[in-house]
């Protein structure tokens, strides 16, 4: 698809643009890493959600309506990951840690510890944790994020939820300005402790039999590692995808005014990340959204889609994460990020770019898209993930 350009402008933490490939280095997904109820790594986790594998449990305290007339109760549905590391009673500050850190570890792989490889960080946690300040990252980690910028989420208004989007942004800018050779944006959320799901329940947002328009809450962590496409070429690092352009704009009728939803906000989002009203969104062939089963949502959605996107001779895949991990809070656009990254990379996006969005509660939208990389298709990433191991291997021996 063709797509309008125009340069970035630095200062001012904006979080619209796009990228100018004659002005400068194009800027590269080089590592990601994701942690789902269906896995621990971002192949395994994606792989669930193209497949549309669930793994939905029952919480064992919060009960919901299961019938009309409210006479019978269950568990509230949840998306929960398990395991050794990450067993329940976990505190929140533990279940962060616990959660980020195979992904932090999975985006970094590849980075030593040194000066030259020091990567400026967003962290993005919305899990609720009395412990101020506590930074959910490994030690073996920690020495290759500098400096690390670390951003607790309250659940006040919806907010948190295009954070991570705005940090991919922003990240972009700095490195399109030649401010640092690589950042990485990572995020990590639950809505299934006890405290959010009694606030979900009162406020009529839980899935339940006189409610089928409510959500699953869920939980993940993600993490991308962005670069200048010079720097990766010299380390040999892996191009997934490059970051192309981002919008960003505000809904005047938020979801928690109660009114429907007009999808202003959404489609300026969009309009802004096409650099314009498009006369070729049609050839977007895939849509990563954050529709979650509440209807205002997919009201957003069905508004913009109409406006932003012409008639196609491919059809637009749409592609919803929520549905297979939950709702997963500030962390959903991180989920959507490394899908859309997989998805270019293996070929799977029914064409050469990709367009994603999240919106908070509170009318904040944001949009991003993304191009093709480096491999053409699954094949091509197969064999280079081979060739890693065999080096791997050599160097071992």
């Amino acid at each position: 698809m063709e797509r309008r350009r125009k340069a970035v402008t630095g200062g001012g933490g904006s979080t619209t643009g796009a990228l100018n490939p004659g002005a400068g280095e194009r800027i590269a997904v080089t590592g990601f890493g994701l942690v789902t109820p269906m896995g621990f790594t971002s192949w395994s986790s994606v792989s669930a959600v193209i497949r549309n594998c669930r793994h939905f449990a029952w919480h064992e305290t919060v009960l919901v309506a299961d019938t009309p007339d409210g006479t019978a109760l269950r568990g509230a549905t949840i998306s929960r990951v398990s395991g050794e590391d990450v067993r329940f009673g976990l505190t929140g500050s533990e279940r962060s840690l616990a959660l980020l850190a195979p992904a932090l570890r999975e985006a970094t792989s590849g980075l030593s510890p040194s000066p030259d490889d020091a990567v400026p960080a967003w962290i993005i946690n919305g899990i609720p944790s009395g412990e101020a300040g506590a930074l959910p990252c490994p030690a073996d980690i920690l020495p290759l994020l500098s400096p690390a910028e670390y951003l607790p989420v309250g659940r006040e208004g919806g907010s948190g939820r295009c954070l991570f989007l705005d940090r991919v942004a922003e990240a972009a800018e700095a490195l399109g300005e030649g401010r640092c050779p690589r950042a990485l944006v990572a995020a990590v959320d639950s809505l299934c402790f006890l405290p959010v799901l009694e606030e979900l329940l009162v406020a009529g947002r839980l899935l339940s039999g006189p409610n089928p328009e409510g959500i699953i809450p869920g939980e993940a962590a993600g993490a991308i590692l962005l670069e200048r496409e010079e720097s990766a070429r010299k380390r040999g690092a892996p191009i997934y995808a490059f970051v192309s352009s981002w919008g960003h704009g505000i809904d005047p009728v938020p979801r928690t005014g109660g009114r429907p939803s007009q999808g202003r906000g959404l489609t300026e989002a969009f309009f802004q990340a096409f650099d314009g009203p498009p006369t070729t969104g049609g050839e977007m062939g895939l849509v990563v959204a954050d529709l979650n089963g509440e209807r205002q949502r997919a009201m957003e959605w069905t508004l913009t889609e109409g406006r932003i996107f012409g008639p196609s001779h491919r059809e637009r895949q749409l592609w919803l994460p929520a549905f297979a991990v939950g709702e997963c809070g500030a962390a959903i656009a991180a989920v959507q990020a490394v899908v859309a990254g997989v998805a270019l990379a293996k070929n799977l996006a029914n064409g050469e770019q990709v367009a994603l969005y999240s919106s908070d509660d509170g009318g904040e939208t944001r949009v991003l898209c993304l191009d093709q990389g480096d491999f053409a298709d699954r094949h091509a990433l197969n064999r280079w993930r081979r060739e890693q191991r065999s080096k791997t291997n050599e160097r071992g021996t």
